[in-house]
């Protein structure tokens, strides 16, 4: 391949080439920077084809016919420099930067749009051929060999590399380079065996008898030329590329001077060490190796301060210099190169680029993972924070905790006091101390990776004292030791939901003793003929006691009998006040076991005199065991009283000839259940309207509050219980059954 002498404005033409050609499109024609970064199937090209569309804008023609210029123009000044300066008359290019030229070109190119692409670039060989006299297959024939090449890369590239990272980690970079070198050979065998077109031969003298042609040996060469550029160039753009990317991202420009200067310092520290270091000046071999050695320090600390597109930027630079002081016979061996000392030098530079490309690409990927690190702490940091759910480690034997620092904060522990391994059981609440060194000694006793550990709160004394509740939420990781799983977990500070809970459970407390006392007040007639029975009755016996006295004074047994009388009736208005006093209450809860059926009946008291008042009767149908259950008596008792209320409400209704019965019925049901019944012979409840009766402020009364069933419902739940409403309709009568759980006796 014989090519021209360099245009002067070849690496202008690199970065125009960044920006290749873009699309036309049916809005006004605005040049975007490519993103490869974007999440689609395909990078997002440097040129978009043409949007479908009635008419063509001719500013958008215009556009894109610049733009295909820029690449032809770019890539005819790769030729030139490269046939100027990285090759020689007796072998072909040491570096083959026209084909890398395409191959970025490609990889920042929809593949539905390559062919623009090579259209550009061949228009550009043949600019490169002006003045040169070549024949049209020698022209053809050097356009091929980088075409088909780079286009091979690319292909291979866009399988096996995830662009959308630009070359990050050593996965990617192993991949790009080991394609970086498949690619050059299976295409310029292809090249060969398909349509006859081969590296032109080069006469080197010495290497050959009678200094015949050496083809296999131009093959090879040829082959590490294209490699190194790939190597070299491409990762140089692509990092460049997405260093101006993230500076440009935000909001505003940012330029990260100091970071400039620094990068700009050792740019021109690789180009003078590597300049100075292939200008011939050592006298000896020894020299003259330490020489070539030079420009590794300086390269690898650019790559440890930038990564990737430090490395690259220095290879591009390096390599470049490298092999243009070879091709004046600068190199690790003397005289001017032989084929032998070419390969070997590409081979090397080639190993080397790999070696410091992935060490760039383990630092980038160190860094990322770092950066990932730290950003995933302070998400951690804000929710926990935020969410105040804090992360715990137990030490099974010094039974130390070790926690996260915002729960000390939280609590006031000071730095020097957090040091102390006891820190944390000084902080629980006395109260909860035993019971949560229960729980860990068991925790301890029967850790197994994967079994589901009980959650438990306790509570924690701020430097205040001060009360927080925390819900702990145990699990277990097994360690590299057998037998010494890891106890950690995490603990939520639940105190504004305990709180919550006992504000509601105080406001449910109040609104069940408003619901007892306008029961009472409902009552008061029934209350006062309770009462005024015995207080009768008690007027008639001390009057009668009077008249024995008088008329008979010595008559002591019959006033003794008289007396026993008045002390009945005494005892039984006492119960009556009792009854009242004991429902009317307004005290904490008073859990204990209850008889069932004796609750029913002394509930059903209450509202004896309604019921004749009324003229309804009740009848019972108890079970005949005994069945207990836990719970607070007068709570239990006000669930009976609202339901036999509103069975006798319904009843009211019911003609004054018909049946009104209410009936209670007591059952054991399966699983250790007891379910009280009380049944109605009223018009029962429409089946639409069954499970919102339980709701509140759901009433069917012109001068109900609709709270009585929701109140009802609740103290059922609160013991444990659940209650239903069964009803006909078409046949009378609702049943509401209130099912709770016994004593188990086992």
């Amino acid at each position: 391949m014989h090519r021209a002498p360099p245009l002067p404005a070849m690496f202008r033409s690199t970065a125009t080439a960044v920006s290749l050609v873009d699309s036309s499109r049916v809005e006004p024609p605005v040049v975007e920077p490519p993103d490869i970064d974007a999440p689609d199937d395909d990078p997002p090209e440097l040129e978009a084809a043409p949007v479908a569309s009635p008419r063509v804008d001719s500013a958008q023609l215009r556009h894109s016919a610049r733009n295909a210029v820029v690449v032809a123009i770019g890539y005819a000044a790769s030729v030139r420099f490269t046939e100027a300066l990285l090759s020689t008359p007796a072998l072909p290019p040491f570096l083959c930067i026209p084909s890398a030229f395409i191959l970025v070109a490609l990889l920042l190119t929809r593949p539905a749009r390559w062919w623009i692409v090579l259209a550009s670039t061949f228009v550009g060989q043949w600019i490169a051929s002006v003045g040169q006299h070549a024949s049209v297959s020698v022209v053809f024939s050097a356009f091929a060999i980088d075409a088909v090449c780079a286009t091979l890369a690319a292909a291979l590239i866009r399988r096996h590399v995830d662009l959308t990272t630009d070359l990050r980690g050593p996965s990617a970079i192993g991949a790009f380079t080991g394609v970086a070198l498949i690619a050059p050979i299976i295409g310029l065998l292809g090249l060969a065996a398909m349509f006859g077109i081969r590296v032109p031969p080069h006469v080197i003298t010495g290497n050959a008898p009678g200094g015949a042609p050496i083809v296999g040996t131009s093959w090879i060469v040829a082959v590490l030329a294209s490699a190194l550029a790939y190597v070299t160039v491409v990762p140089a753009v692509l990092a460049g590329r997405a260093a101006v990317r993230r500076s440009l991202a935000g909001p505003g420009i940012v330029i990260p001077w100091g970071s400039v200067i620094e990068a700009t310092a050792l740019t021109a520290a690789v180009a003078v060490v590597s300049a100075i270091a292939f200008s011939g000046f050592a006298p000896d071999s020894v020299a003259r190796t330490i020489g070539l050695l030079a420009p590794l320090p300086v390269a690898l600390w650019a790559t440890f301060r930038f990564g990737l597109a430090g490395a690259a930027s220095a290879l591009l630079i390096g390599v470049s210099v490298a092999m243009r002081g070879l091709v004046h016979g600068i190199g690790f061996l003397p005289g001017l190169p032989t084929a032998s000392d070419v390969v070997v030098h590409q081979a090397l530079v080639f190993v080397f680029s790999t070696l410091l490309l992935l060490f760039a690409a383990v630092l980038d990927e160190r860094r990322h993972t770092y950066g990932q690190l730290g950003e995933s702490d302070q998400r951690y940091a804000f929710v926990t924070r935020a969410g105040s759910v804090f992360a715990y480690m137990l030490d099974r034997s010094s039974d130390a905790v070790t926690t996260d620092a915002p729960l000390a904060d939280l609590l006031g522990v000071s730095t020097t006091e957090r040091q102390s391994p006891t820190w944390w059981w000084q902080r629980v609440h006395p109260d909860d101390r035993p019971r949560l060194r229960r729980a860990w000694a068991d925790r301890r006793a029967n850790a197994r990776p994967g079994r589901d550990l009980a959650r438990i709160d306790f509570r924690m004394l701020d430097q205040d004292g001060h009360v927080h509740w925390f819900r702990d939420t145990p699990d277990i990781h097994a360690t590299t030791e057998p037998g010494t799983p890891i106890i950690t977990g995490a603990i939520a500070d639940v105190t504004d939901l305990k709180n919550a809970e006992r504000d509601a459970a105080q406001r449910s407390r109040e609104l069940a003793h408003v619901a007892r006392t306008s029961i009472i007040g409902e009552l008061a007639a029934a209350l006062a003929h309770e009462i005024r029975q015995p207080l009768t009755a008690i007027l008639i016996n001390s009057q009668t006691a009077v008249r024995v006295l008088d008329t008979q004074p010595r008559d002591t047994d019959a006033v003794r009998e008289i007396l026993y009388q008045l002390a009945a009736d005494g005892r039984r208005a006492g119960e009556v006040i009792q009854r009242v006093r004991a429902f009317a209450r307004k005290d904490d809860l008073e859990r204990g076991p209850i008889d069932l059926n004796a609750m029913l009946r002394d509930a059903v008291q209450l509202v004896r005199h309604d019921t004749i008042r009324r003229r309804v009767e009740i009848r019972f149908a108890l079970a005949h065991e005994t069945m207990i259950v836990v719970g607070d008596r007068v709570q239990l008792q006000q669930v009976v009283l609202n339901l036999v209320l509103n069975a006798l409400e319904a009843l009211a209704e019911r003609p004054p000839q018909s049946d009104r019965l209410v009936l209670i019925e007591t059952a054991r049901a399966a699983s250790h259940t007891a379910t009280i019944t009380i049944r109605d012979t009223g018009p029962g409840v429409a089946l639409e309207r069954q499970a919102a009766i339980f709701e509140p402020f759901v009433t069917s009364k012109s001068n109900g509050l609709g709270v009585g069933l929701s109140i009802t419902r609740t103290i059922v739940e609160a013991h444990g219980g659940i209650i239903w409403c069964e009803s006909d309709p078409s046949v009378g009568g609702a049943a509401f059954i209130v099912a709770l759980p016994l004593v188990s006796h086992g």
